[in-house]
């Protein structure tokens, strides 16, 4: 097939239409929303095939975590706990900062708190670390549960694989083919396995919740765990996200509908709209400011309520406004896996056009350096060959020094739609993204004369020069306790 060039926008509405057209979110499989288990991995899959993202995460290889785990022996003898908290993969400097937060404030309330962990983690080097097993680490919970719920699994399997659902699905992604003129091969053949796996460890998450005693369950990342979500959910346990990345109008995992006007939203509510009602969506998400999810139209029943930022970046902030840090005239790029190879040619020209200038050119955590180092080495070979030179005002920037400091430190920061870049607004820098896929996602930061939108790189000196610090950085990260 020929993909049909579209842009964000565009792509955004053909995609809402497919699914309305298709009943794609609410259509069961069996017993299962099936789709929408697979919504956001489709909607990149698309995304990638039409030439509007790169792969998110080139370097992250999941098949690393499934090796060698060792079920748990069995449920019994556990203590009960009316709160559960599953944290993030990733860790920072060994910690994770977006559950211990909200734990601290639980354990303060006198709450019986669980933390069933991961094995292994991901640290900020981006390399696998190893915890100290746990009864109830996730990876040894699920592989219990593929063991334990296995008989009963295949019993239902026989009502939920039938030659009807398989064709149902394959016509349900021809139709998204077909409106985008590409093939998803990943896609086409009935996902028997992840059928499995949700059955599976709903049923086995429920039996756990329900032996706890959980009345609450806080997840990170709830979408990538939905069958987690699915277990609380069936158990009556009420689901509260924490936010850890970027809530916006045109995310795959919290949107559901066209962009709202957010300034017509009451301050952290969401809008309700012609939402879908998903079984794998959360009651609640817990978000660092007001900011996040104003305008968007999450699952119908998903709620809004402001936490704050973490505990780590509250410290940190005080600290480094307090020491008035910024350096003129340094510009600071963030990037980011899906348009890096944009972002890195803007970042090289803004140092040739701007000889006065300090440009760092940082890379996220699961990008590689040696991949830039070789785009570095490239772009100099081509620069030789057109008898021109290299900026000497430009230089990669991976791991050392923490990315704060450098944000702290810089009076400019450029990107498309990051979440460092709401950072940099709450850090004091003049905030700045290029008109590359996805900027759309920060139009609400645009419009509030927040964020500053570069037209054209040659009208860059102009942008920097009319570029603004943030007026209530607060909204983003809110400065008050929410405990």
């Amino acid at each position: 097939m020929t993909a049909t060039p579209v842009d964000l926008a565009t792509f955004w509405v053909r995609f809402l239409e497919i699914e309305k057209r298709t009943r794609a979110l609410s259509r069961r499989f069996g017993t299962i929303q099936l789709y929408a288990l697979q919504r956001t991995r489709i909607f990149y899959a698309l995304a990638e095939e039409l030439g509007l993202f790169d792969n998110p995460h080139p370097h992250f290889n999941k098949d690393a975590l499934d090796s060698q785990i060792e079920p748990i022996a069995n449920l019994a003898g556990l203590a009960r706990s009316s709160s559960v908290v599953v944290p993030f993969r990733r860790r920072v400097a060994g910690s994770e900062p977006y559950s211990d937060v909200i734990r601290q404030r639980l354990l303060a309330t006198g709450e019986s708190v669980r933390v069933i962990d991961f094995l292994p983690t991901i640290d900020d080097s981006g390399s696998f670390a190893p915890t100290t097993p746990d009864e109830l680490d996730l990876e040894r919970l699920k592989a219990y549960f593929a063991l334990s719920k296995a008989k009963q699994v295949a019993r239902i399997m026989k009502y939920t694989s039938r030659r009807p659902q398989v064709q149902a699905w394959q016509r349900l992604i021809a139709e998204f083919e077909s409106a985008f003129g590409v093939t998803l091969e990943k896609f086409q053949k009935y996902p028997q396995w992840l059928v499995r796996r949700t059955l599976a460890e709903r049923s086995g998450f429920a039996e756990l919740f329900r032996k706890l005693g959980t009345k609450n369950l806080y997840i990170v990342n709830a979408y990538s765990e939905p069958s987690i979500v699915l277990g609380a959910h069936r158990a009556g346990v009420k689901v509260h996200e924490i936010q850890h990345g970027f809530i916006s109008a045109f995310h795959p995992a919290y949107s559901f509908g066209l962009p709202q006007n957010s300034g017509q939203a009451k301050s952290g509510q969401a809008q309700s709209g012609q939402s879908p009602k998903l079984d794998a969506a959360p009651d609640t998400i817990l978000t660092w400011g007001t900011y996040w999810g104003n305008g968007v139209t999450l699952a119908r029943g998903t709620n809004l309520s402001v936490s704050g930022p973490t505990a780590p970046f509250q410290e940190y902030r005080q600290k480094a406004l307090a020491e008035n840090r910024i350096v003129e005239k340094q510009v600071l790029f963030t990037s980011q896996g899906a348009i890096a190879n944009e972002l890195f040619a803007a970042a090289l020209k803004t140092a040739a056009t701007l000889p006065d200038h300090n440009v760092i050119y940082r890379l996220h955590p699961n990008e590689s350096l040696a991949d830039f180092e070789a785009l570095l080495a490239e772009a100099s070979h081509h620069a030789q060959s057109q008898g021109a030179t290299m900026p000497k005002n430009f230089s990669l920037s991976h791991r050392d020094p923490i990315f704060l400091d450098l944000v702290s430190r810089s009076e400019f920061l450029i990107g498309a739609f990051s979440t460092t870049l709401f950072e940099g607004l709450a850090l004091g820098c003049k905030v700045l993204v290029l008109p590359i896929t996805g900027y759309q996602n920060v139009q609400p930061a645009i419009d509030a004369g927040d964020i500053t939108l570069i037209t054209s790189l040659d009208k860059l000196p102009e942008a920097l020069a009319a570029a603004r610090t943030a007026e209530h950085p607060e909204k983003y990260y809110a400065k008050e306790d929410h405990a």
